[in-house]
């Protein structure tokens, strides 16, 4: 985000049927930019960088409330992350604003990208998979001379990643600095953007973790993951164990994948 966003205390809500869910919201929003329901699908989304020229046109716009309503249903309504990517791929043929989606359950992961009607949905199989703001697969992403920034911040997060995979790396990533206070950093500050890019800066973080018995999460908002603690919540749909202030990095990992 490059301007300051109000983002919301998260709390639980209901879905279709036994489907209870627990999305990530912010102020002037539709729907959430990323969140899991009871039965471990979660998910989140992102803007993408496209060229801007005679091709792309005005099709850089902010995105209205029809993919926000979209993204709910993922928590609201599915129990399967397959369920939920089969919706999305469907109703991403009739939006054409740019998209970014990562879809996942305790079992399985997907990836999106959607532009124009143009669709690319993987299942992914690894440990990780990494992405910034730009198209990884589809025609037209932004150039590397445009926004040069984004390839900068995918390829740190693809070497932390490497080194380690699990919580640990994934909380080293969310509050990286390699490139110091600026925009190039993963964790971004609005400092020392080149003339073509914008101030953008990181202002929230969830990170959800899902087993066959529980779901929790451990979050930031209105701050970034280096300087603001975090928030956790342990077995989120059960006894919904809370705590603040959270900020050493071996508390982090292990209250994420602690078991009730």
């Amino acid at each position: 985000m490059k301007d300051k966003t109000d983002f919301l205390l998260p709390e639980v809500a209901q879905g279709a049927g036994d489907i209870r869910y627990f999305p990530f919201l912010r102020v002037g929003s539709k729907g959430p930019w990323a969140g899991v329901n009871n039965y471990g699908v979660s998910f989140v989304a992102a803007d993408n960088y496209l060229a801007f020229n005679e091709t792309v046109g005005n099709s850089i716009r902010a995105v209205d409330q029809d993919i926000f309503a979209a993204c709910t249903k993922i928590i609201s309504d599915f129990k399967t992350a397959e369920g939920a990517k089969e919706y999305m791929v469907d109703f991403y043929k009739g939006f054409d604003s740019p998209d970014i989606l990562l879809v996942t359950d305790s079992t399985s992961a997907y990836f999106i990208e959607s532009f124009n009607g143009n669709i690319e949905c993987i299942e992914r199989t690894e440990q990780f998979f990494a992405s910034t703001n730009h198209m990884r697969m589809l025609y037209g992403g932004v150039p590397y001379g445009q926004n040069h920034s984004t390839y900068l911040r995918l390829a740190r997060a693809e070497e932390i990643l490497q080194k380690n995979s699990d919580a640990t790396g994934v909380l080293n990533l969310l509050r990286d600095q390699y490139y110091g206070d600026s925009v190039f950093s993963i964790c971004r500050v609005d400092r020392s953007p080149p003339p073509q890019e914008q101030p953008y800066y990181t202002q929230a973080t969830a990170i959800m973790y899902a087993n066959e018995t529980t779901v929790n999460c451990v979050y930031q908002i209105n701050g970034n993951p280096r300087t603001n603690p975090y928030s956790s919540v342990i077995d989120i749909f059960g006894t919904a164990q809370m705590k603040t202030g959270v900020a050493s990095l071996p508390d982090l990992v292990r209250l994420l994948t602690l078991k009730p």
